[in-house]
This record gives C-alpha cells, sequence and structure tokens, in this order.
C-alpha cells in the first residue's frame, strides 16, 4: 500500500515542523509528508527534504497555490498564523478569512483529514461575558471545516509555550522570569491569577506537539469533530516557579499581579492576547478549554506516535516542565 500523503501548510513554523519531523520520525512507512512553505530555501525547509519530505512553495493567501499543494493529500495540517503583521490589519484579510482560504482548498484538492490548531470560542466558554478576537477566529475556521465534506476535522488547540520561557524578550513581561533577578537574587514570575485551581495547559511544542498530531493521524476517525487539548502537563504557576528552583538551583517564587489590567502588553498584539486569556479564565474558573485540563487524551496521543517511531520509556512519555528547564536552564 502506497503511503498517505500528509501536507503540513507552514512546514517551517514552530508547530509545522514540530508535526513534520514527528511524521518523518516514523518506522511504519505509513506517512509521506509534504511540507508547504513560502521559503523553500530556508534552513528548515532544506532539513526536512533532507529527511524525506517533499518540499512545496505556496503562499496561504492564494487559495489556488494551496490546491495544487494539497492535491493528492490523504490529510492536511494548518496553523494560520496569528502574529503575522500581514492579517487582520485594515485593509488586509483576518485570520478567519485565511482560515477559510485553506480550508476550501483543502476540500477541493480532495483531502479527507482536515486537523486544524485551533481553539475553543471565548464568547461560549464565557456564557457572552467577553470575547477574543484571536479566539474566536481561529474557532470559526475549525467549525468552517465541519460543513465542507471531510471524513474528519480535528481541532487540535495547543495550551500555553514552555517555548515562551526561551524568548529573553518576554522575560520582563513576567517579572524577569526566568532571567533576570531582582535585587535580592530572586527570580519572581510575576502574572495576573489563573482561576479556578490555578493549573495551566502547558505544551512542549518541539517536543509533543507534533506527535499529538501524528497520533490523531493514526486513529482520525476516533477523534473526529473534537476539540483536542494539546498539553504536555497541567501545572500552576506557582509550581513552576518551583520546578524551576528545584532543577537549577536558582531561587525563583511566583508573585500574584492582582490587577489583571496591569499585565504589560507594549502594544503587542500577541500580549494582549495572553491578557485576554487571564481575563477569561478568572471568568469562566481557569477553564482555558471551558473544561477541565485533559492530560491522558494527549499522553495516549502521544503514545501511539511514539510506537510508530519505535520510541519507549521516557521518550514515549510528554514534556514536563522539569524536563523541559532541565534541557534548557542547566544548573
Amino acid at each position: 500500500m502506497s503511503p498517505k500523503i500528509v501536507t503540513v501548510q507552514g512546514a517551517v513554523g514552530n508547530q509545522g515542523n514540530s508535526v513534520a519531523l514527528s511524521l518523518l520520525a516514523s518506522k511504519t512507512s505509513e506517512f509521506k509528508v509534504r511540507a508547504i512553505t513560502r521559503s523553500p530555501d530556508s534552513e528548515r525547509a532544506k532539513a526536512l527534504e533532507a529527511l524525506g519530505a517533499e518540499v512545496v512553495r505556496a503562499n496561504s493567501k492564494v487559495k489556488e497555490e494551496l490546491v495544487a499543494a494539497f492535491t493528492g493529500s490523504w490529510a492536511a495540517f494548518v496553523n494560520t498564523n496569528t502574529d503575522d503583521p500581514e492579517i487582520g490589519v485594515p485593509g488586509a484579510p483576518t485570520e478567519l478569512d485565511i482560515g477559510k482560504i485553506a480550508v476550501d482548498a483543502a476540500a477541493e484538492a480532495g483531502v479527507k483529514v482536515f486537523v486544524y490548531s485551533g481553539m475553543e470560542s471565548v464568547e461560549k466558554m464565557t456564557g457572552g461575558k467577553m470575547s477574543s478576537k484571536n479566539f474566536e477566529e481561529k474557532y470559526g475556521v475549525a467549525e468552517y471545516a465541519k460543513t465542507k465534506g471531510f471524513e474528519s476535522v480535528i481541532n487540535l488547540s495547543p495550551g500555553m509555550y514552555m517555548e515562551n520561557f526561551l524568548v529573553s524578550e518576554l522575560a520582563p513581561v513576567f517579572g524577569g522570569f526566568p532571567v533576570a533577578p531582582d535585587e535580592e537574587g530572586i527570580l519572581n514570575y510575576v502574572h495576573p491569577r489563573w482561576g479556578g485551581n490555578e493549573e495551566q495547559p502547558m505544551i512542549g511544542i518541539e517536543a509533543d506537539y507534533g506527535d499529538l498530531v501524528h497520533g490523531i493521524l493514526l486513529n482520525p476517525a476516533k477523534y473526529n469533530n473534537r476539540l483536542v487539548q494539546a498539553i504536555s502537563e497541567s501545572r500552576s504557576a506557582e509550581d513552576t516557579a518551583k520546578d524551576f528552583q528545584e532543577v537549577t538551583g536558582k531561587k525563583a517564587r511566583y508573585v500574584v499581579l492582582e490587577n489583571v489590567d496591569d499585565f504589560p502588553t507594549f502594544g503587542m498584539r500577541a500580549l494582549e492576547t495572553v491578557r485576554e486569556i487571564y481575563q477569561f479564565c478568572q471568568i469562566d474558573g481557569g477553564l482555558y478549554y471551558g473544561v477541565p485540563n485533559d492530560v491522558d487524551t494527549a499522553a495516549e496521543l502521544k503514545a501511539a506516535a511514539a510506537k510508530a517511531q519505535g520510541k519507549e520509556g521516557e521518550d514515549a512519555k510528554l514534556m514536563t516542565m522539569k524536563k523541559f528547564f532541565k534541557a534548557h536552564f542547566p544548573s
């Protein structure tokens, strides 16, 4: 039997690259990876090609190019980039517009399985008390896909990126954590209360996100029409600070920012969305997905992907904050 073609839109981005690498690591020869990018000459694209991926140039804003790229594919993974400066501004298409272009192109090309990196609706989760443009548009793309005749549509919704701790420019937003200690030598992890049991859904994009997509593609019918929580670990900010201190030996603590409106955004769209997350989670009891965090499904998907890759032991388990900090912030 010929391998099934899985086309990854945005294959040189963090999520798409994780998906492509996970599928390319399979020992079963069940899938063939087609990587869509606007930059086929980039280092990441060339690295994927060296591992066996077919690299195709296509622009996410041009439906005809996407139809050609998706043609012959059994499945598609799509992630629209909220932070793309060319979308969501006056005179430009919205993220919902871009998502619908991908959905329509995949449907026209005959794709059977559509996996989208989406979100739940904040309006729905808060009973109409607030909204979030980012969340509503990503939710809208996933819901639109359900109307286009795919055999399976899965909304794989990522939690808060562990990798954000590696972005030094973000440290001042969170009180300097995890790189800039205060005058007492303590690293203060500063942000608003989350709400509920205070446990945030954390995802290791590089380590786990691609494996979760891989696991879904091994049995897509099981997850059809579902929002699947892409979570590596459910962890409170207080425990995250403790994890960092335990792993690195550096003093760290969680400091509550009492007024969510004081969370600094510096006028950046991405940080404004983060502030909205704190706001709606405080309203709906800390439920980022509108329901309790579900690590069990993610663990099930990770194990399925690991089996296909011939991995076992710790390599078959989800990332934790302790493992992440140990890998990136050695003592």
